[in-house]
């Protein structure tokens, strides 16, 4: 039994298909029993039988498994999306990036020790300007010492360790 009145009927004859108003079709339906249709966008089509049983196979399977999504409480991001926005993107991967982070804290480590290696007072220039967030010129008057002789000193520093931390042990 259809659901809806279908447009039209598209019936298999020979390799052709021959398309019927659903009318047509009705006039007729003791000429097609025993074929199988599908319902196709608002139209129904002759399948072979092997089409026909996958067809609605994957109906039942389908059918089975929203069941068992609405048992469960399942939810699909999917139902978000929309034109302007995918559901998917509210998603946060949990999984942090193990080997990324002992990188970053190998690296750390290996930092943290050129400066500890360091005279004070360039561990001091580093600690103001990258620690507590001073500029060169607040540094600079607080010293007493010419902004670019600060500059200077914070570029050599910074090549320093750069060397210290792309170097191979």
């Amino acid at each position: 039994m259809v659901k809806y009145t279908p447009k039209r009927v598209f019936v298999l004859e020979g390799k052709i298909y021959l398309e019927l108003s659903y009318d047509q079709f009705k006039q007729q339906v003791d000429t097609y029993q025993g074929r199988r249709f599908l319902p196709l966008h608002g139209m129904l089509m002759e399948v072979s039988e092997d089409a026909y049983k996958a067809f609605y196979k994957d109906n039942r399977r389908q059918k089975y498994l929203n069941e068992r999504s609405s048992d469960n409480g399942d939810f699909s991001y999917d139902m978000l999306t929309t034109d302007e926005f995918n559901g998917e993107d509210i998603l946060v991967d949990a999984v942090s990036d193990t080997a990324g982070q002992a990188e970053r804290n190998l690296l750390l480590e290996k930092l943290r020790q050129a400066v500890a290696s360091l005279a004070e007072d360039d561990q001091q220039l580093i600690r103001v300007l990258y620690v507590e967030g001073m500029t060169e010129r607040q540094y600079a008057e607080k010293t007493g010492v010419y902004h670019n002789a600060i500059h200077y000193q914070k570029k050599r520093l910074l090549a320093k360790l750069k060397m210290q931390l792309t170097r191979k042990d």
